[in-house]
């Protein structure tokens, strides 16, 4: 597997979070400046937060890791395949879930006194999807080059 897999992961683990979301959509949809979400955004941060955050989401980029470091996956196509899209999967259900925890921020619309829980339940959901949009792709791949294969 090549440097770019684990650049990636890495990358997607510390950039996609919480709070880049949470800046995202008060530029976006907030219509705050560039400088003001910024400030909006980091009014209440603390590196204990962060952290807090940071372990639940640590969990299906660290089974990602896991399998991607264990596993025989890294050494064909298919299982390279996998391996980012599992990554894909991961990465946007964070972005997708943390944007649909925080929008009523930002808009007129009721936020529920649950919302925070999904701090939790995003990365659950994340690693599921994550596992199922892999093995669907490893299916996929190893159908499509054996189909390939065949035609030759």
């Amino acid at each position: 597997m090549s440097k770019s897999f684990w650049i990636a992961l890495i990358a997607a683990f510390v950039v996609i979070n919480e709070i880049l979301v949470d800046w995202v959509l008060a530029v976006l949809v907030g219509d705050y400046g560039v400088a003001e979400g910024v400030s909006e955004v980091t009014r209440y941060l603390t590196v204990d937060s962060l952290l807090f955050a940071a372990g639940f989401r640590a969990v299906p980029y660290g089974a990602l890791l896991l399998v991607g470091l264990t596993s025989r996956l890294k050494h064909s196509v298919p299982g390279k395949l996998a391996l980012w899209l599992a990554l894909l999967a991961i990465a946007v259900i964070h972005f997708w879930g943390y944007w649909a925890m925080q929008y009523s921020f930002y808009t007129p619309d009721y936020t529920s006194s649950t919302s925070s829980l999904e701090l939790i339940f995003v990365p659950i959901h994340a690693l599921w999807i994550g596992a199922i949009t892999g093995g669907i792709g490893f299916v996929l791949a190893t159908f499509g080059i054996r189909s390939l294969k065949r035609l030759n």
